[in-house]
């Protein structure tokens, strides 16, 4: 041990507890409730899409399927896949302008 060891006090230096400190910041309560809002709000709005939208968003972002293997399974031709994910993608959108805030984070 050096002598200039017993001047740092034990435990995480102050540049990590900072570091810490600004890493919490998604544990906040305020930063959770928000959160758990948010996903509320998109829920409904992804269960007010009309089905066939919410099938194509389901099988894209949820089972990782691409447009063409979507149009296999939904017997549709390529194009029309694209035009319903762009179509429910920008539904969501206006959704959640009109219910979520501008300027609100998350």
């Amino acid at each position: 041990m050096q002598l200039g060891e017993f001047d740092t006090p034990p435990g995480p230096s102050p540049a990590t507890a900072l570091r810490r400190l600004a890493d919490g910041h998604e544990h906040l309560p305020s930063v959770v409730l928000e959160r758990a809002e948010l996903e509320r709000l998109l829920g409904r709005s992804i269960g007010n899409l009309p089905k066939v939208e919410r099938t194509v968003l389901a099988l894209y972002y949820h089972e990782e399927l691409n447009l063409r293997e979507i149009a296999g399974i939904m017997d549709l031709h390529l194009s029309r896949i694209s035009q319903l994910k762009s179509q429910a993608v920008l539904r969501l959108r206006a959704a959640m302008q009109k219910r979520w805030p501008a300027g609100r984070g998350i």
